[in-house]
């Protein structure tokens, strides 16, 4: 054991709602930023984790935040706001949690996805708080990651230019569950909101985390401005990982199954030979390949998203609320399937009823 003791980097305050696979994450990034966290959770063996992993940090003569434990919300709320609560609870709870702690006074959230499972809450969750001034940050790790900007930057290198589309293909992935992570990476590389969506999907009782939970398979067709677009089809019939690739209008980047994101072009010469665009050929010759994962400081996305957190609970600056607009661009999906119809985005609350509620996690 460390014979030093950290100093507390503040004194600021969380709130952490749900102890679960995820909520350790986010735990994990909250305890050494934070001076002290509340951590609510039913699972008395999670709240006995989270008590231990304190401990466990402080033993190596790092900070970690003090913590106290409750296996409901009832006893945490009275204390609200904190400087940042995080609801990180089953998928279905997160509205009820969030408005929970709104009408206890609670301005800044992260909030796991989904953020709600209608369109309408999404809306009034962020329209709440936009009126308390308050922040608001879904965990779309892919977005804080050092992977949209090094994609960016690799492709600037090689002088590509403009990124054209996005494509993800595989198994039993769910659209919902993972498919909302592809879709807000290829909004990120945009650097735009797609302005309408087509889909055609179906979903089987296999969501391993409830069987009451929909695990949306086939295929979702987002149009950003300028004819770009973002594809995703899962299968749930297969059990195979999905490929995702990246193109340009001479070349093709891909994720590999190490992580790694790999850049491949095409011939010059058979491109001078024949430069039509509908003149194709396979992109070959491999210029990079590496891992774009960590930021350039070398922090994971959820590490840089916590240091935004802090950031923005210490400034007064306005942060824009992140991610909520991919939140409402999914369920919109679900209503174009259920409607077969290509639907404008945001959509027109007059065109559709965006008070459904769908069964996503």
């Amino acid at each position: 054991m460390s014979s030093t003791v950290a100093e507390a980097p503040n004194q600021l305050t969380a709130l952490l709602v749900g102890c679960g696979s995820i909520g350790k994450k986010h735990l994990q990034e909250i305890l050494p930023k934070f001076y002290s966290v509340a951590v609510v959770d039913i699972n008395e063996e999670a709240l006995a984790w989270a008590k231990a992993e304190a401990e466990r940090v402080r033993e190596t003569g790092a900070w970690a935040a003090h913590v106290t434990t409750s296996t409901t919300l009832d006893d945490v709320v009275e204390y609200a706001p904190y400087d940042i609560a995080t609801i990180a609870n089953w998928g279905p709870d997160h509205v009820p949690t969030t408005r929970r702690l709104q009408s206890a006074g609670q301005k800044n959230f992260v909030v796991e996805k989904p953020l709600s499972d209608s369109i309408a809450d999404a809306r009034d969750i962020l329209g709440e708080v936009e009126r308390a001034g308050g922040k608001l940050w879904i965990n779309l790790t892919r977005r804080f990651s050092g992977l949209p900007a090094g994609i960016l930057r690799v492709a600037a290198e090689h002088k590509l230019g403009e990124l054209v589309g996005v494509t993800v293909t595989g198994g039993a992935r769910c659209i919902a569950t993972n498919g909302i992570h592809y879709l807000d990476l290829a909004t990120c590389l945009f650097g735009a909101e797609p302005e309408s969506v087509t889909a055609d999907l179906a979903t089987q009782n296999i969501n391993p985390r409830h069987e009451s939970l929909a695990f949306y398979e086939g295929s979702v067709n987002y149009n950003y401005s300028g004819g770009r677009r973002f594809n995703c089809v899962f299968l749930n019939g297969s059990a195979v990982t999905e490929n995702v690739r990246f193109y340009w209008r001479d070349a093709e980047g891909e994720m590999l199954p190490t992580g790694e994101f790999a850049l491949r072009l095409r011939n010059p010469e058979e491109i001078a030979q024949y430069p039509a665009v509908t003149r194709t050929g396979y992109a070959q010759n491999e210029v990079f390949r590496g891992n774009l994962w960590l930021t350039e400081d070398g922090r994971t996305g959820m590490t840089a998203l916590y240091d935004a957190v802090v950031s923005a609970a210490t400034s007064s600056e306005h942060v824009e609320v992140v991610g909520s607009r991919t939140a409402e661009d999914l369920l919109a999906a679900l209503h174009a399937s259920e409607l077969g119809q290509r639907l404008s985005l945001p959509v027109d609350d007059s065109k559709v009823d965006i008070t459904k509620h769908w069964s996503i996690s």
